[in-house]
């Protein structure tokens, strides 16, 4: 058989030879990307309760204070958890958690259990103030080929020592007993000139995702959501983007807050509306994975995503600048709800259905619109905005400014007081956290009984160093109704 051509032996020899050089350059090649991928870890510890953890030499996270931060889920990539909201490694109750004795960060102590090359595993323990609850946090790091990503396994024990009882506050919004608080860095930045990360998160339970869209009201698409093993949280969609895993036999009930943006994983024991004591000897277990995805894999997971509408009433009140008449409704706002803030309505130290509150249409001083209150038992309760200043992307207060706060104001059968306040927090003035801490100015006048419109203000004095946190309160104590119009808040300068 004649051929068109002949490749000599001498050539097919050479053929080979590159072939054969070409193949070993790509194993090569592939061989040096796996071993720079694969992690080298080490540990420093820095104090008790606190250490850096490194790969290569690369500081990849911190511990302080038993708070894990600064974490880059890839050799030298960007920071994901800052330090300035960490994620605690200790158990606690969201309601009150500043309170030495509703957390169990005190008493700190972080310890190596092993440390390899691929391999870190530690142990963070710590207690509440009283010692009625320990908590212990077994954390594996390793690398996740699959995600390409850092893997923080963590197995989470709660214990109620014998004889011991720890008292829990209620959470309508989620459960009670918190073993994971995340807020990735930049969800919500107070400094205006930084984006806002993250616009939406997503709930894959199966093959099933859900959407939460981002905005500020508290809507029931962000209170205990239902989350079982293997169901994982997503925040979307960035470069780099966390995710938590349910790794825990036990139903989870999370819930996204509001204003930060940041989720939280806990266990329901209450029935949301009273505190209740959980009894010692008592164990609680939680088991959950930390890692990030891309943004090619998230993109896919919001792709194939439903949106979960939330209905939001019209009637819920929007906070505006200037004059509040409550006119506005989130109607007026479909197109851009992440930009607006509501009042919220709270009871003090008693059941929710111990009152009511709602806009009353028509009701309002001259005819507009206002807020109603209607306490049924010898109750406190209030209306508030607590969304106001640097901390959430407004201008700050300025040094030496006067606030002013006023509201027309009518009242039936009221058996005690209603009045008005501004309650504000200064950097260096106790626990921005706790408002035990805050100041609180109130109206010098109060209205009672059966009362037809009037208006009430208060003027607070000049406050230095300017407040970084500051509410507007429409308060009514005792049983009765009371009508808030008109309202007004005022910066003041001399």
């Amino acid at each position: 058989m004649n051929y068109p051509f002949r490749i000599s032996r001498s050539a097919f020899v050479i053929s080979a030879l590159i072939v054969i050089v070409f193949f070993q350059g790509f194993c090569d090649l592939a061989s040096a990307k796996m071993t720079e991928t694969r992690p080298v870890f080490s540990f420093q510890q820095t104090g008790a309760a606190s250490g850096v953890i490194f790969d290569r030499g690369e500081s990849i996270a911190e511990i302080r204070e038993l708070q894990l931060c600064n974490i880059r889920f890839q050799r030298q990539g960007a920071l994901v958890i800052g330090e300035s909201v960490r994620m605690p490694l200790f158990w606690w109750q969201y309601a009150g958690h500043e309170n030495p004795d509703r957390n169990t960060g005190s008493n700190g102590k972080l310890e190596v259990i092993s440390q390899h090359e691929k391999e870190l595993q530690f142990r963070c323990s710590g207690m509440n103030q009283s010692r009625s609850a320990l908590s212990e946090y077994v954390v594996n790091l390793t690398y996740s080929i699959e995600h390409r990503s850092y893997c923080y396994h963590i197995r989470a024990k709660l214990t109620i020592p014998r004889s011991e009882t720890w008292r829990i506050a209620p959470n309508p919004a989620h459960g009670e007993l918190e073993f994971c608080n995340l807020s990735p860095l930049n969800s919500f930045p107070s400094d205006m000139r930084i984006p806002k990360k993250y616009q939406a998160c997503y709930v894959r339970r199966g093959d099933r995702s859900i959407r939460i869209p981002h905005h500020h009201l508290e809507t029931e698409d962000k209170h205990n959501i239902r989350m079982n093993r293997g169901d994982r949280f997503y925040w979307l969609l960035e470069d780099i983007n966390p995710v938590v895993e349910m790794d825990s036999k036990q139903l989870v009930q999370a819930g996204v807050c509001a204003y930060m943006w940041d989720a939280h994983f806990a266990y329901r024991v209450t029935d949301g509306i009273s505190e209740t004591c959980v009894q010692g000897e008592r164990q609680f277990e939680a088991e959950f994975q930390l890692y990030a995805i891309d943004r090619a894999t998230g993109s896919r997971i919001a792709a194939a995503s439903e949106l979960q509408t939330a209905e939001v009433p019209d009637t819920m009140p929007i906070y505006v600048d200037g004059l509040n008449t409550f006119e506005q409704a989130v109607s007026d706002y479909s197109d851009r709800l992440s930009d607006i803030w509501s009042w919220t309505f709270r009871v003090e130290n008693a059941a929710p259905d111990a009152a009511s509150a709602q806009v009353d249409r028509g009701r309002g001083f001259e005819r507009g619109n206002a807020l109603m209150i209607e306490n049924y038992h010898t109750i406190h309760s209030h209306w508030i905005i607590t969304t106001l200043g640097p901390a959430f992307r407004q201008p700050p207060f300025q040094d030496g400014a006067r606030y002013r706060l006023s509201a027309v104001i009518s009242t039936e059968n009221v058996s005690e007081a209603t009045d008005i306040a501004i309650r504000l927090h200064r950097p260096g003035y106790g626990n921005v956290f706790d408002v035990a801490d805050y100041e609180i100015f109130v109206s010098r006048q109060s209205l009672s009984g059966n009362s037809d419109w009037r208006l009430l203000q208060l003027t607070t004095p000049p406050i230095a160093p300017a407040p970084d946190r500051l509410h507007l309160m429409l308060r009514q104590s005792g049983s009765g109704k009371s009508w808030f119009s008109q309202v007004l808040f005022e910066q003041l300068f001399e």
